[in-house]
């Protein structure tokens, strides 16, 4: 018997119900997972860049694949019941003035009925496992045998014809024969039906088999670990995880044991073309249950590109959309594909392709794109995003917000702000020096022991890490003091030229009072950004909070700017710390305003003490960058929409209000007003734009499953909590995939490449996946030589 496990990792994910019939046969359910199969290709994907992604194939139970003509498969077939995808939506058909579909209530009126979600048609199951019969010559019907029922006028009617007409009646009655009845030649003759039992029992132990090398490949894909070893033979002392991982399960499983020992040699399934196969079934069963589980909603997609350590170019992509079984946004990696070119029209080429061919999407279904700020995925005219409008018109262009925040501060730091400047440039090249020599870095924590200082680690200023520049800071105030003592003590003791001169450099700048008040100046301002940077590369990210989290920085900073306490303190601590360390405090030079007119200077305005002039010429110009900064970077498309939404959830909408919603949203702003009204009276409703309102709005409409009356204002939460704040699941798949393929490992095909990294991010999937799925992929993909 068939043991079979429920997926539930996304909940929202048709399930394939399982006949009545296989209770009359097994005594149980054998539930199967509708899913889509990819195309289990295992070489290389092309690197022409006007080759597109095949379409994924169809599940091996779809009707409208052929029945297994091995007697074991197809009593397995018969004893899985008829292929009952169960959708909440299911694809539309325009039936002259109205649109009509399948429905899957017709699964539990009609027993006998399947449908195929490859052709949107439905079948006859016992009529298409037994059209055969001898009784039903000149009586078939190919509607529900070969080409499918696809009239959904009236289908109630037709299908309750079909039930009582005569083929239907003699079909019906040998399905049921076979499932009851011993075949014919089985009870002629005795030792035929011990020939079967006994092949039945090979194969259910090639399948626990087959179990166990699954765990394996999945134990090595979720950790990122390679299969394979350089040397690969029987004598070697080390022949890859895969291989040594079996042969160590085969000391303590008895199963296993007599696989490898006693089952034919050719047929071990231990090889490397095997351990790529199943990758590729692990993958391909996942993927399906990916695809199907974004049939019938509204999309996001998020893009970014990086370079491997092969140096091919990758592109990621994510899909963001509202999973209405957890009642939030999920987000899921779909695949990584390899760019030969990087301008506009190729990378749109490859998302085209993503998005129509591996998920089988429509680009009306997109509700949103989100990338970083480069002019090819930004741009207005011939960007990406520009190239996603002309597919959808409606498509909204998310400029990551972490992106931003990091190019604000990026844009702080120019050169018009000279102490700021060289400030950073200092902590640089003090990177730079101490870590490019283990000896001074030994220095370093021998000096921080002997004063009881926890060293922090010293960070280089990258443009690309978005948290470098507080960890920087962070790190060389704590260590300030140490450092100070080891850089003097690599100055006394170097016997090169070189290093000494850099050390008494780096000495000069690091006691001078503009440096240490800048290090006091930018702490605490740069804690505030990388706080909110943290908060806006989460999944559970909305607009609505984003621009919350964003509005808060820029009234903290404000604040900040007329705060004479926080500066003096600033000021104040830096003057305590120069004493503390011997250094000078610069006095301001008298200066005479000039009496001629000079258009090259920029003010005549000289200050009389130096906190004054700080204060104005550094101080006030950091929060005057960063907040002009982010006035300018946050000014995106989707203002108006938060305005809108926010409005929307205080139940005071604007009548501009609604009509964003219903140009965005394809809403009706009478209805959506009309229900706005009614929630007004509705005592317990959460009011309120703040970063939780919308999670509280959920949780009141499906309260009484009231969102099936205000459809309007819940379609409005749904799709705006679908729109994607940030591409950060973007840059935490290049994280993995620097651990999948590592410099020992550059040479994986892409195809290979791809299914490790979807199985290695999307961990909670591959822990849930049902195995004889699994299985039944890898006899597609695989000719078995071995009953499975």
């Amino acid at each position: 018997m068939v043991k079979s496990t429920k997926v539930n990792v996304l909940q929202q994910h048709p399930e394939c119900s399982t006949s009545v019939y296989s209770n009359e046969k097994s005594g149980s359910t054998n539930a199967k997972d509708v899913i889509f199969q990819q195309n289990p290709e295992c070489s290389e994907l092309s690197v022409s860049t006007n080759e597109q992604p095949e379409k994924t194939a169809p599940h091996p139970d779809d009707p409208i694949n052929a029945l297994p003509s091995n007697r074991l498969e197809f009593q397995a077939r018969i004893t899985r019941g008829p292929f009952q995808p169960n959708f909440d939506i299911f694809p539309r058909t325009q039936c002259g003035n109205y649109s009509r579909s399948f429905h899957k209530k017709y699964y539990s009126e009609f027993k006998w009925l399947e449908y195929s979600p490859t052709t949107d048609s439905a079948f006859c199951f016992a009529c298409r496992c037994f059209t055969s019969n001898n009784l039903n010559v000149g009586q078939k019907e190919t509607a529900f045998t070969t080409k499918g029922f696809n009239t959904w006028k009236n289908i109630s009617e037709s299908l309750k014809k079909h039930q009582k007409s005569k083929s239907h009646f003699h079909s019906f009655t040998s399905l049921s024969n076979f499932l009851i009845k011993k075949p014919i030649d089985v009870i002629l003759d005795e030792t035929k039906e011990k020939a079967l039992s006994k092949r039945q029992i090979e194969r259910q132990g090639n399948r626990s088999v087959m179990h166990r090398l699954i765990d394996i490949t999945i134990l090595l894909a979720k950790t990122g670990k390679p299969f394979r070893g350089h040397k690969e033979r029987e004598e070697d002392s080390n022949r890859g995880m895969f291989l040594e991982l079996a042969y160590l399960l085969k000391k303590y499983d008895p199963t296993l044991k007599k696989h490898l020992e006693e089952g034919p040699q050719n047929a071990t399934y231990m090889s490397n073309l095997i351990q790529n196969d199943l990758i590729s079934s692990l993958h391909s069963v996942l993927k399906r249950q990916l695809v199907l589980s974004l049939k019938n909603k509204k999309i996001s997609i998020m893009a970014d590109e990086t370079s491997d350590c092969g140096h091919h170019e990758q592109i990621s992509v994510i899909v963001r959309f509202y999973d209405e079984s957890l009642n939030k946004p999920v987000e899921y990696f779909v695949c990584m594909q390899r760019l030969t070119a990087v301008d506009a029209q190729s990378i749109f080429n490859s998302l085209d392709g993503i998005v129509v061919n591996q998920l089988g999407l429509s680009w009306l279904d997109i509700i949103a794109v989100c990338f970083d700020g480069a002019s090819t995925m930004a741009g207005n005219i011939n960007g990406v995003q520009a190239k996603c409008k002309e597919k959808n018109s409606k498509i909204f262009y998310v400029h990551c917000h972490a992106h931003c925040l990091n190019l604000v501060l990026i844009d702080s730091i120019g050169r018009s702000n000279y102490i700021v400047f060289d400030f950073f440039g200092t902590i640089q090249f003090l990177y730079a020096f101490i870590e490019a020599s283990c000896i001074r870095h030994s220095i370093l924590e021998t000096v921080a022991n002997q004063i009881n200082l926890k060293l922090k680690t010293l960070k280089s200023i990258s443009t690309t890490r978005w948290a470098c520049r507080y960890e920087a800071v962070a790190a060389v105030k704590n260590n300030y003091t140490a450092i100070i003592i080891a850089i003097q003590t690599i100055c006394d003791t170097t016997k090169q030229s070189e290093v000494k001169a850099k050390s008494r450099g780096l000495i000069l700048q690091l006691k001078t009072f503009d440096f240490i008040f800048a290090l006091n100046m930018l702490h605490p301002i740069l804690l505030l950004i990388v706080k909110v940077n943290s908060c806006l590369q989460a999944e559970e990210l909305n607009l609505l909070t984003s621009a919350n989290l964003i509005q808060s920085l820029k009234q903290k900073l404000y604040q900040l700017r007329s705060d004479n306490k926080f500066f003096n303190d600033i000021y104040c601590d830096t003057v305590k710390h120069c004493e503390e360390n011997n250094v000078a405090i610069p006095k301001v030079r008298k200066r005479k305003i000039s009496t001629k007119i000079d258009y090259s200077a920029n003010n005549q305005y000289f200050a009389d003490t130096k906190e004054e002039e700080l204060r104005v010429s550094c101080f006030n110009v950091v929060l005057d960058d960063l907040l002009n900064g982010l006035n300018d970077r946050f000014n995106q498309e989707t203002l108006n929409l938060i305005l809108a939404v926010g409005n929307v959830l205080k139940l005071e909408p604007t009548k501009e209000n609604l009509l964003c919603l219903e140009s965005a949203f394809e809403v009706d702003c009478n209805d959506l007003n009309g229900e706005i009204q009614l929630l007004r009276n509705i005592p317990g409703v959460p009011l309120g734009a703040t970063t939780k309102t919308i999670f509280h709005w959920i949780e009141f409409l499906n309260q009484n499953n009231q969102k099936n009356i205000f459809l309007e204002f819940h379609k409005v939460i749904v799709l705006f909590s679908t729109i994607p704040v940030t591409s950060c699941s973007c840059e935490r798949a290049f994280s993995k995939l620097t651990m999948v393929k590592s410099k020992l490992r550059s040479t994986m095909t892409q195809q290979r490449l791809d299914s490790l990294m979807f199985l290695f991010i999307e961990q909670q999937m591959t822990n849930n996946i049902n195995y004889d799925d699994v299985i039944e992929e890898f006899k597609v993909m695989t000719p078995s030589k071995r009953r499975l």
